[in-house]
């Protein structure tokens, strides 16, 4: 059973005062330092796809070998266990909503409208790496193992096709899905990347829908990372974006050594929508961008001609940013921009469940997915040490400026005892301005409470116009287990490893076009087993 009570929380007056809080001594190691703008980075490589085969996905064929890992940290893995540690012994922060003048009010959430049942997966893999995009009539959800679901926006299933039927490839598991909805475009894209066969040969997977209608056919593209050979490099935890031109991603590359893997640094490419969209034989450039942590490319709402991206190295003062100019073209290039200061971030203790002492995995402060860009705004979020408990910390970056100026950051939890991790953050133009384009945020995360009001892993979802309160308390609970979450001998349990908001793209007589979201995340069956819990909110009439 789990007894340690919560340290008192002190008692600051104003966010600001919270935030400076938040500067608690804990070092990361060789964390990325700050930097200027600089000249553009090495494309390494020019990457040639495979030939696209065009195929109607079906069944549920298995892989030949059964792994499930979850995503590799930047730091080492001893380091980071030790920041854990070190961060479960802090004094928790009062949050936002408990201090005095000037908190952060429970607002009233954009309205649940309702919620479905999503993928599961009763055996064998972890985490189920949730993810999901909306359509005008359709909703797509991607997980390990339970693999690619087709929904109408009612909630009926239509489709499930395994990844590895899917992606027509066996020889190893298939793992960390992603998927997105070009709504100018009407196509699909999911990627995804399978374990190593041996130490050169990885296979790498991207599937573009010929249509608006994911149950049709799609094409299947691959290739192998261009990491250098002989050494067992090891592609991980790909993020998928994209701007007007382009389908962006980016990947961690690690290197095994005597300890384990090492992490050697990030990479980032375009993709020629052109040519993916038409089926065609493509190229692209392959860049290194560094030692900067887990890097996340944006969703480029406009037609802006710069995409950025942006890191949160494991404890730092600073985010890295990154502007991309012409991806997928042969001369596009990546430029390192002023480093983006901000208060000191930590690694996050891992999430604690009432009745038991396994801790769910709230992994090491980085961006679990991609960026909302519009204009010059930059929103994004991750999970940052609130004290003796995690804590989702979202901040909306001026690109022209490399600064997150004031009242652009906030937070997002659901009460004052509770433990908030895995979040996702999508933004909308509709109620913006020329000063501020993004009018609307629309949140999901999950939360747990061991101490104050006692609940096991909840899905949550919530949201804020740009004229609210910066931080978001209580929200929507979508689902609510009913025991902890225990599946492996390990105290240290898998979860996420991420989930995901869109802004649904189409209008009902009630809800404008902008105004409404579904958000994916994971649920929990039982004890051992994990499903997904798809939700709808808005901000409707």
């Amino acid at each position: 059973m789990t007894t340690r009570r919560r340290a008192r929380r002190v008692l600051p007056a104003l966010l600001a005062a919270l935030a400076l809080t938040l500067s608690l001594p804990q070092a990361a190691g060789a964390a990325a330092q700050p930097r200027a703008e600089g000249k553009p980075l090495k494309a390494t490589h020019k990457v040639h796809l495979s030939r696209p085969k065009l195929v109607n996905p079906t069944g549920h064929a298995q892989p030949k070998v059964h792994k499930s890992q979850g995503p590799l940290p930047t730091i080492s893995r001893k380091k980071l266990a030790e920041l854990k540690a070190e961060a479960a012994k802090k004094p928790g922060m009062r949050k936002p909503e408990q201090s005095g003048r000037n908190s952060a009010k429970k607002l009233a959430s954009p309205p649940s409208q309702g919620s479905f049942e999503g993928l599961s997966q009763p055996c064998c893999l972890r985490p189920p790496d949730t993810h999901g995009a909306v359509s005008r009539g359709y909703f797509v959800e991607v997980t390990n193992g339970a693999g690619v679901g087709v929904y109408n926006k009612s909630g009926g299933l239509l489709k499930n096709v395994s990844l590895a039927s899917f992606f027509g490839y066996t020889t190893q598991e298939i793992f960390d899905p992603r998927v997105v909805y070009d709504k100018k475009w009407n196509r699909w894209v999911i990627s995804a990347e399978a374990f190593q066969e041996d130490q050169d040969v990885q296979k790498v997977f991207y599937a573009v829908s010929t249509s608006s209608n994911p149950q049709g056919s799609w094409y299947i593209y691959t290739f192998d990372p261009p990491e250098e050979p002989g050494t067992g490099d090891f592609y991980d935890f790909p993020q998928l974006g994209y701007d007007q031109d382009a389908v962006i991603v980016t990947a961690n590359i690690f290197r095994p050594g005597e300890l384990g893997f090492n992490y050697i640094g990030s990479r980032a490419f375009g993709m020629a929508k052109a040519d993916l969209y038409n089926g065609r034989f493509t190229d692209f450039r392959y860049f290194d961008v560094g030692l900067t942590g887990t890097v996340a490319p944006p969703i480029v709402e406009d037609d802006n001609a710069n995409a950025f991206l942006v890191a949160a190295y494991p404890g730092a003062d600073h985010l890295t940013l990154l502007k991309a100019t012409g991806l997928g073209r042969s001369n596009d290039t990546i430029v390192q921009q002023p480093d983006v200061p901000v208060t000191n971030y930590f690694v996050p203790p891992n999430a604690r469940q009432p009745g038991t002492d396994n801790v769910l995995d709230t992994l090491d402060a980085r961006f679990q997915n991609a960026s909302t860009q519009i204009g010059n705004q930059l929103l994004n979020i991750h999970t940052v040490s609130g004290g003796d408990y995690p804590l989702p910390k979202w901040y909306q970056i001026n690109t022209d400026t490399s600064t997150v100026p004031s009242g652009q950051f906030g937070f997002v939890f659901e009460g004052g005892s509770s433990e908030d991790f895995n979040p996702s953050v999508a933004g909308s133009a509709v109620g913006g301005t020329a000063e501020n384009p993004i009018g609307r945020m629309f949140f999901t995360w999950t939360s747990t409470d061991a101490f104050g009001a006692p609940h096991q892993a909840r899905v949550k979802s919530g949201g804020r116009l740009a004229t609210d309160p910066v931080s978001v308390a209580g929200g929507n609970t979508h689902a609510e287990a009913s025991t902890f979450y225990a599946p492996s001998p390990d105290t240290v349990e898998r979860w996420g490893d991420y989930s995901s908001v869109t802004i649904n793209p189409s209008a009902t007589s009630t809800c404008p076009v902008g105004n409404r979201a579904y958000v994916v995340n994971e649920r929990q069956i039982n004890t051992t087993d994990w499903g997904s819990r798809i939700g709808r909110l808005g901000f409707c009439g």
